[in-house]
């Protein structure tokens, strides 16, 4: 048997079980929609703007920590030199004890002959920048162009200042009209000073400072 619609109260309009009449008659669906049709929006992940001020900061601290390591570098190398250098001065002192006939090499060289046995380098290249020096002042009425400036194209051994020598390999030159000087610190500490006027000749000198400025006063016949 065909179940028959119920009418409702407004005449010719059937009614349904489970829905429900508006006023005007038309029906409204049931409440229990099915979900399948309901949407949801989907998570849009959070974007993150790089700071800069926080990445000036990062390089500021990078470049600071690189400096440091350097000049860390720097110190241990330049140590290191040192000991290497203390170490060739007392190589250079050992030799020169056996060579003088010490049966101890470590013995204490004489106090008068040791410095002239150790600074021999440095007395040389005062010779040798004498010799610049005249080939550079040929055919010149003065030393004026026998400076420092001048002799590297003589001698490319040296190295030629108007400052004061520390080591052997560097002379310290000054020059007048009528004189030339040179100066070279020798490895004992002895700076060794050497003149030359035509008219004087060569003279030599020494003392502690080492500048051809001093050596300028130099009149000992020998050093």
């Amino acid at each position: 048997m065909v179940a028959q619609p119920a009418v409702s109260g407004d005449r010719g309009t059937p009614c349904f079980p489970g829905a429900f009449i508006r006023a005007h008659g038309a029906p409204i669906a049931s409440t229990g929609m099915d979900q399948t049709f309901n949407f949801r929006a989907a998570p849009v992940p959070l974007s993150r703007r790089l700071n800069p001020r926080a990445i000036a900061v990062g390089f500021v601290v990078f470049f600071t920590l690189a400096g440091l390591g350097s000049f860390s570098r720097w110190v241990i190398d330049s140590e290191r030199r040192s000991v290497e250098r203390a170490s060739r001065a007392e190589a250079s002192t050992a030799l020169v004890a056996t060579m003088s006939g010490t049966a101890d090499a470590t013995a204490p060289i004489d106090p008068i002959a040791g410095p002239l046995a150790i600074d021999g380098t440095a007395r040389a290249d005062a010779r040798t920048a004498l010799d610049a020096a005249r080939e550079a002042a040929s055919g010149s009425a003065s030393f004026l162009d026998a400076g420092p400036g001048h002799l590297r194209p003589f001698e490319s051994a040296l190295i030629f200042v108007d400052g004061p020598s520390r080591a052997p390999g560097v002379v310290s030159v000054a020059s007048t009209r009528t004189a030339w000087g040179a100066a070279v610190m020798g490895p004992s500490g002895t700076c060794y000073l050497l003149r030359f006027a035509p008219g004087d000749g060569v003279s030599y000198g020494s003392g502690e400072t080492c500048t051809g400025t001093e050596a300028l006063s130099a009149r000992e016949p020998a050093w």
